[in-house]
């Protein structure tokens, strides 16, 4: 039920980041400052298909954990590649805060998990049967398969002591995992914890969307009018959230606090949205009504915007029977760095948190004619708001999951 008067604000003081753009909030600035797409080729195993462009992270990621001072060889040597994109953003995020997180938890958001790795073993030991190789395979991989890696990795390298959790809520996940650790430390379970999402590409999850045919020859172009689907992604988004006594008492630079946080299932479809949008509109008010805004008082919206045909259609009715038709601007970056599944929700939130800090929208990239089913204040270019005060980001997922968290400018 929506909360009667505002919640705590949790401080936002750090934040990590990795996708198609590249690695860090830097490299993200850079990218939607200039407009750069992270559409790309298919480059981390063959396919029949790699005519249809992804989301890939190009940098080189075991280089990248050279610069996280905890990792041992012990944990390198069991990290699948949604781990490594977990740890990489999240040292960021804790660099970024200076927080000793040993006290504190995490909660994370993931969908994909280690299947990359389980999917290799398992194209190999097929290619060792046809060939009628004797030599055993070595299986130790799959112990990196299950969501619960990620974590175990993450409290070892900062030997976090307080709750651990995976949450699994389709692309809703990683702002369901950050909305429950503000819960968290509002009960007093901890001051601090890491949350957000990570997810790798995947065979499984590639070929499925392609065969759900929900997946563009060109890349996503959000809330278009000629859109004609999804681009899959990787990354990760990783916030460090603290109690405000907490972050004071340490004298830690507050980013920006969370304010809001609503959570709804529509409870209609395994894949297909309501189509009114009835729980997407039941996430976005109670996240108003726990942060205590009115719909007036949100300056951007950060949609889930996946450019399918269903979810901008209904994502753009149900902002506009919460906001009004044009009332507040709204764009989706899912040409930045693809639909990063269960990540989605964390690498947004720091898009959302870098808009309040430089007071500047991202551009809805890709679009060239605006979709006709409802109307909306799209972003087309990089806009300037100097009164830019509370941004609301939405993920919604599978299942009819929908998750919608409000940030506010620190002051």
């Amino acid at each position: 039920m929506p909360q009667s008067s505002p919640l705590q604000p949790v401080a936002i003081t750090g934040m990590g980041v990795i996708g198609a753009f590249g690695r860090g909030v830097t490299e993200l600035d850079r990218a939607l400052s200039e407009g750069r797409e992270g559409v790309g080729p298919l480059t981390l195993w063959e396919s029949t298909i790699q005519g249809f462009p992804v989301g890939q992270y190009r940098g080189d990621l075991q280089r990248d954990l050279d610069a996280i001072a905890g990792l041992t060889p012990r944990i390198r040597a069991r990290l699948s590649r949604s781990d490594a994109l977990a740890l990489v953003a999240a040292n960021e995020a804790v660099m970024m805060s200076g927080l000793e997180p040993s006290q504190g938890g995490a909660y994370v958001g993931q969908s994909v998990c280690g299947t990359l790795t389980t999917e290799e073993l398992y194209v190999e030991a097929r290619r060792r049967a046809k060939a009628r190789e004797p030599e055993k395979i070595n299986l130790s991989g799959a112990f990196v398969h299950e969501g619960a890696n990620t974590l175990d990795r993450l409290a070892e390298t900062w030997g976090l002591r307080g709750p651990t959790l995976s949450f699994m809520t389709a692309c809703s996940s990683a702002a369901n995992a950050i909305g429950l650790a503000a819960d968290a430390i509002r009960a007093g379970r901890c001051h601090s914890m890491i949350a957000g999402g990570s997810d790798s590409l995947s065979r499984i999850a590639f070929n499925g969307f392609c065969s759900l045919k929900v997946v563009s020859p060109d890349g996503p172009r959000p809330f278009d009018r000629d859109r004609q689907g999804m681009m899959v992604g990787e990354g990760a988004g990783m916030l460090v959230l603290e109690s405000l006594e907490h972050a004071r008492a340490r004298g830690a630079k507050i980013l920006a606090l969370l304010t809001g946080y609503g959570h709804s299932c529509d409870a209609h479809h395994l894949t297909a949205p309501h189509p009114e949008g009835k729980g997407a509109i039941a996430a976005m008010r109670e996240a108003l009504a726990m942060a205590g805004l009115q719909p007036g008082d949100i300056g951007y919206i950060n949609a889930h915007g996946t450019a399918t045909l269903d979810n901008d259609r209904t994502e753009a009715r149900a902002i506009s029977a919460v906001f009004g038709e044009g009332n507040v601007p709204v764009s989706s970056t899912k040409r930045f760095f693809g639909h990063t599944l269960a990540a989605a929700g964390g690498v947004e939130a720091v898009v959302a948190v870098h808009a309040l800090q430089q007071k500047k929208l991202p551009p809805n990239l890709g679009l060239r004619a605006p979709l006709e089913d409802s109307r909306l204040d799209l972003v087309t270019g990089t806009r300037e708001t100097p009164a830019l005060r509370h941004v609301l980001s939405n993920s919604f997922g599978f299942g009819g999951n929908n998750a919608a968290l409000v940030f506010t400018e620190a002051i």
